[in-house]
């Protein structure tokens, strides 16, 4: 075999190994999906905090679906989740513009002596 020829089968394969589609390949999920599916994980198994840092940090780099979640929780945090979650106004505004909605304003809350107080039993 002369180099030429051998050279026009390595040309033949190199073409055909590009345009040729994987059949085994799986597609890999993008980082903001994995994480997405993470955050929701955590919701589901009660693990809230932990759900709403990952939803936030996904909010925060534009991801509309973590920002819809993110502003949920935050709205319903005292009522439904027991917790008064850290948030920035400009987060709000920011997860807002993503969803398409108005940002609801950050709204300071007073907390009585009573109801932070911890509880002490003298052992």
């Amino acid at each position: 075999m002369s180099i030429n020829h051998i050279s026009r089968i390595a040309l033949t394969i190199l073409i055909a190994a590009c345009f040729t589609p994987p059949t085994l390949a799986q597609p890999q999920p993008t980082t903001a999906a994995q994480l997405q599916a993470s955050a929701e994980n955590a919701f589901r198994e009660g693990r809230l905090p932990e759900a709403y840092g990952r939803f936030i940090a996904l909010a925060d780099t534009g991801h509309a679906p973590a920002a819809e979640v993110a502003l949920f929780m935050y709205a319903n945090g005292p009522s439904l989740f027991g917790k008064d979650w850290d948030v920035s106004q400009e987060q709000l505004t920011h997860w807002s513009r993503l969803v398409g909605r108005a940002a609801p304003m950050q709204q300071a809350r007073i907390y009585t002596r009573q109801s932070v107080a911890v509880k002490y039993s003298p052992r």
